[in-house]
């Protein structure tokens, strides 16, 4: 019988051990980002595209751009923002920069879809620009965001095909939006932050003893 207590205590311990490994699986899953890149109003290429904050915490989103692919084969990106000025009293800075804090359950309104593919002309009728919206036969909308628990920045894609012969159509590629929050996504997602801002030291990590002073 003196066999009875060691037993017990090496089958306690492999309980506390299995029980805090999915408590802490479950903090993880609960603490992790999670973006939604809504299509809404089916295959309306005028239906609003939304950056949904499905996360537990809240997110400061640092850009959004849309990739375009053309007919010829020719890929750009550009930003997804409004051209109109922004005063400093405007009550609704956050939708006009399509930028800053997104609270958990929030979304950010992106704009059509139309108006997101042809960017600044679907402000300004007189913006010359080197493409049709006729052009444009595949899209990709990404985001990178900051999630508080995470000193990397995080990200979100989802990608739409463009169909044009009787009337413009827009499909999704698939039901999901492909979250970018691995080790190995860090260095895609700073490059597209990079691009929006053109800073001196490209790619250098955080620390603490970072020289912020020139």
């Amino acid at each position: 019988m003196d066999y009875i207590a060691p037993v017990s205590s090496a089958v306690m311990a492999v309980v506390w051990i299995i029980y805090f490994q999915l408590f802490f699986l479950q903090y993880r899953r609960n603490n992790r980002p999670y973006l939604v890149i809504h299509h809404a109003q089916n295959e309306n290429p005028d239906a609003l595209c939304l950056l949904v904050n499905m996360g537990k915490e809240t997110v400061h989103v640092q850009c959004v751009q849309v990739v375009l692919h053309t007919r010829a084969g020719e890929e750009k990106t550009l930003t997804v923002t409004e051209y109109r000025r922004v005063g400093a009293d405007d009550s609704n800075v956050h939708q006009v920069l399509r930028q800053g804090p997104l609270q958990a359950g929030g979304y950010l309104v992106l704009g059509s879809f139309r108006n997101i593919i042809l960017g600044r002309r679907s402000e300004d009728s007189d913006t010359d620009s080197d493409y049709l919206f006729e052009d444009i036969v595949a899209v990709e909308i990404r985001a990178a965001v900051v999630h508080g628990p995470s000193r990397y920045p995080v990200g979100v894609r989802r990608s739409f095909r463009l169909e044009h012969e009787g009337g413009p159509q827009i499909f999704p590629h698939n039901i999901h939006s492909e979250q970018l929050t691995r080790r190995r996504d860090r260095h895609e997602v700073r490059r597209w932050i990079e691009s929006e801002l053109s800073p001196e030291r490209k790619g250098q990590e955080e620390s603490d003893s970072s020289d912020q002073s020139r």
